[in-house]
């Protein structure tokens, strides 16, 4: 990783608390509550005949979250959603499609 990458990294809880909601997180093997993560509801993802279309995902981060499996549950206020997939992991941050 670059300079740069390292120090974005160091920082994910600040740009999460800036930019974030408090969630709860609850997946078979663990409960994580009170963490920060960000909802995107206009995420461009690609079916497999290549068409796009939009999908709500949260963001977490690994430190909180260390897996994530399809049903898990992420509660932001009264809203819960349910995980669909995992979009991304960069090894920091996750990205999770969920409805």
């Amino acid at each position: 990783m670059s300079v740069f990458d390292d120090e974005v990294a160091a920082d994910l809880p600040g740009i999460l608390s800036d930019a974030g909601d408090p969630a709860d997180y609850v997946g078979d093997a663990f409960t994580a509550e009170g963490i920060m993560v960000v909802i995107d509801r206009d995420w461009t993802v690609y079916d497999q005949d290549q068409l796009p279309m939009s999908v709500n995902t949260i963001s977490v981060m690994l430190a909180d979250v260390p897996t994530s499996s399809r049903e898990d549950t992420i509660t932001i206020g009264e809203k819960t959603w349910k995980v669909w997939r995992i979009l991304e992991d960069d090894g920091h941050v996750r990205r999770l499609e969920v409805g």
